[in-house]
């Protein structure tokens, strides 16, 4: 009875390291995918990152406008320069020097906004 109670004790052990040792693995994927997902944007750059594709980044030149017909499908638009910038497309916003918007946006036009303010 001892060494089948001392086995069970044994296999529950080791079932508990490894549960831990995959909870561990799985986390660090998460934490890998959610890294990749982070684009790089350079600086002086305003950087789209399409939703679909390769995960390279459309660049934007500070003080530079851009216009996309058809309208360049995003997730995620960084402005990484001095100026805030404003996005139009399905969800027109304001974009100011070092702000990330996420979410998926139909973008039209990209345009610094000296004033600061954006058409709604």
């Amino acid at each position: 009875m001892r060494s089948r109670l001392s086995g069970i004790r044994r296999l529950a052990a080791v079932s508990a390291t490894v549960a831990v040792s995959l909870g561990t693995t799985a986390l660090g994927t998460a934490s890998a995918a959610e890294d990749a997902a982070a684009v790089y944007c350079a600086k002086g750059y305003v950087c789209l990152l399409p939703l679909l594709g390769s995960g390279v980044p459309v660049l934007v030149k500070e003080g530079d406008s851009a216009k996309y017909d058809p309208a360049l499908t995003v997730a995620e638009v960084t402005n990484n320069t001095a100026l805030p910038y404003c996005v139009s497309g399905d969800l027109s916003h304001g974009l100011s020097p070092g702000q990330t918007h996420s979410g998926t946006n139909q973008v039209r036009l990209v345009t610094p906004s000296f004033s600061g303010m954006c058409p709604s």
